[in-house]
């Protein structure tokens, strides 16, 4: 077993009864969870354990962890390491006749299945179709009953016992049974029928809690209230051998409901558990943790093995930035630090920003100095920043195709407007006429009718789009730099795709699918110093990272601090998400001037997140 601080060996020693590990970041609490199902492993040798993650990756990186131990080889068996997703569609699979489900259901996740399901149920009852008849736009009213549907069991409340608008109770009732009748469930059903079978069928839930022992929870902060309360029930009325670990200020995204507070509050109030409170750091350095709890207001990390370095820098322009990081890059690699025992490579730095663009100085000068680097990207094929051109990538995807229901939703909550009827057949382009009635997005319609495919010339509907912003008053100055961004970031795919097809084969569906398939991307060999975003950032750990581009409005991101609010708080997590990448030395740096693409210069104004440290002027 690897060497363990004292607080560590108490969690992996820990036996039966509830168990809270609550962990900051670098305390070890994914080490601590494996070391402890290996410790429950080989001293309860005919006991199983249940492990949850949140993602399929989460659960494969636990069992290959736990598969490196020749330890407990003989015994890996015992151990049902997923997501709670997928452990709950077996209890349903399995079990649903107990609750009247039929055998070997089938699973419909796809949204447009549901909605033609829905359709169904208002053609074949009078009542129904007469109320949809009514509705100005009968396809938005479809849409509008299955987000309501979905609300509903997300909640865990069944057609039965809903109390409200009674139309919609009968829709929801035969949506329910459309799907019996089909012996299907949809995805909410997941959660809300493995809720039902635990919560009626006693005699399951001591099956469960017979076959597992003890149970384990990762990544708890996430949880969200169906999640919780499957959990819950699991357990039963005595079952106490359950073990939660996360950390309150680790999840950046707000989604699908997760409340932190499930993890903090509502377990501890259900379960009393044994809480402890992991504050040694074993990944970052004092100076980065004590700086990253100014943050969250929190300090759930005390005690340090190293001091580290931790400074903020004001440079003139983002030339002087992105010298000063060469400079220090290259002071380390020769001389090392007195807090990081090795020789430095290229692989111990990352350089993070709150978006892609704020590292384009950086990347000339690593460049020009030849140091290797590699750009870490989602597994998209295009990333865009700025929201205008969202909405015309999104405008292109459906003059492609108009069908595309999945970015026609997408678009119409972007510009805030219903989704239109598609039930009738309709181009494309009539679509965007349609959704796109602001001025700003009328140059989208007027590039997008020009577009030829027999000769498609994507460039010039770039440089028009281009040429439209420059001359509108319409954008901000950070939301125009970011669409000049997204613009030449689009030239350089488009320069790629024209340098790999002829002429005559060019088109839109063509270029869009060079895209996807990674075919007009920069080739990286994935080795050098890394350059990330915030959001790409997390989970990832470095001995010496800079955060650049600390200025007011662009990290945090002027939308952010335009809507206030939770969008605040989320950069504020994205913000020590970066800092707390690493792990011995972090430089935060911010420029006062910088270049906006159309050649003006824009004075800056230091972050709000390091305006209460001591700012050196380079």
């Amino acid at each position: 077993m690897l060497n363990l601080s004292e607080k560590q060996q108490q969690i992996v020693d820990f036996t039966d009864g509830a168990l809270l590990v609550k962990a900051g970041p670098g305390s070890g609490k994914t080490r601590v969870l494996i070391e402890r199902i290996k410790k429950l492993l080989l001293t309860n040798k005919r006991s199983k354990i249940l492990a949850l993650t949140f993602s399929n990756l989460a659960a494969e990186e636990m069992k290959n962890r736990l598969l490196e131990d020749q330890a407990v080889e003989d015994y890996i068996e015992n151990v049902n390491v997923g997501t709670i997703h997928s452990f709950c569609l077996d209890i349903v699979q399995s079990r649903g006749n107990l609750i009247g489900l039929g055998t070997e259901l089938v699973l419909f996740e796809n949204n447009d299945d549901r909605k033609k399901m829905l359709a169904d149920i208002f053609l074949k009852d009078s009542e129904l179709l007469r109320l949809l008849k009514s509705k100005e736009k009968p396809e938005v009213f479809l849409n509008e009953c299955l987000e309501l549907i979905s609300e509903q069991k997300k909640n865990f409340v069944s057609p039965e016992v809903y109390d409200g608008n009674e139309a919609f109770k009968e829709i929801y009732i035969e949506y329910n049974e459309y799907l019996k009748k089909q012996n299907a469930i949809d995805f909410d059903d997941i959660l809300f029928y493995a809720y039902r079978i635990l919560t009626e069928n006693p005699n399951v839930t001591k099956m469960y809690t017979s076959i597992y022992k003890f149970i384990c929870v990762d990544e708890a902060q996430d949880l969200n209230f169906a999640q919780y309360e499957v959990i819950r029930a699991l357990c039963g009325e005595t079952f106490n051998n359950i073990m939660l670990v996360g950390d309150e200020n680790q999840s950046i995204y707000g989604f699908n409901g997760s409340d932190s507070n499930l993890m903090s509050k509502t377990f501890v109030s259900n379960f009393q558990p044994t809480v402890y409170v992991l504050n040694e750091n074993f990944r970052s350095a004092k100076s980065i943790v004590r700086f990253a709890n100014t943050l969250e207001e929190s300090d759930s990390v005390s005690n340090y093995f190293y001091e580290g370095e931790l400074s903020a820098h004001e440079l003139q322009d983002e030339e002087e930035e992105a010298l000063f990081i060469i400079k220090n890059f290259k002071t380390l690699m020769e001389n090392g630090h007195s807090d990081i025992d090795h020789p430095l490579d290229f692989e111990d730095f990352a350089i993070i920003a709150r978006n892609r663009y704020v590292l384009n100085k950086v990347e000339d000068k690593l460049k020009d100095e030849g140091i290797p680097y590699y750009f870490k990207k989602s597994s998209s094929g295009i990333e865009i920043e700025s929201e205008f051109i969202k909405v015309f990538d999104l405008s292109l995807r459906l003059l492609i195709n108009c069908k595309d229901i999945i970015h026609l939703r997408e678009l119409c909550k972007i510009v805030k407007v219903d989704v239109p009827d598609t039930s009738n057949s309709c181009s494309g382009m009539e679509l965007l006429e349609l959704i796109l009635k602001s001025e700003s997005h009328k140059v989208i319609i007027e590039e997008l009718k020009k577009f030829d495919e027999v000769n498609f010339e994507f460039g010039k509907t770039l440089k028009a789009v281009a040429d439209f912003v420059e001359n509108s008053t319409e954008f901000q100055e950070e939301e125009k730099y970011l669409i000049f961004n997204d613009i030449e970031m689009w030239q350089k795919h488009w320069s790629k795709y024209i340098m790999q097809v002829e002429r005559e084969y060019r088109s839109a569906i063509s270029f869009r699918s060079y895209i996807a398939l990674g075919k007009t991307q920069d080739i990286s060999n994935d080795k050098g110093v890394s350059l990330l975003t915030a959001h790409m950032s997390k989970g990832l750990q470095y001995e010496v990272v800079f955060v650049i581009g600390l200025s007011e409005g662009t990290f945090p991101d002027y939308r952010a601090v335009r809507a206030n609010g939770k969008e605040m708080e989320q950069e504020k997590n994205n913000m020590f998400v970066a800092v707390t990448r690493a792990k011995r030395i972090c430089f935060l740096t911010y420029p006062k001037v910088k270049v906006m693409p159309w050649g003006d210069k824009k004075n800056q104004q230091a972050s709000r997140f390091i305006k209460g440290l001591e700012i050196r002027t380079i």
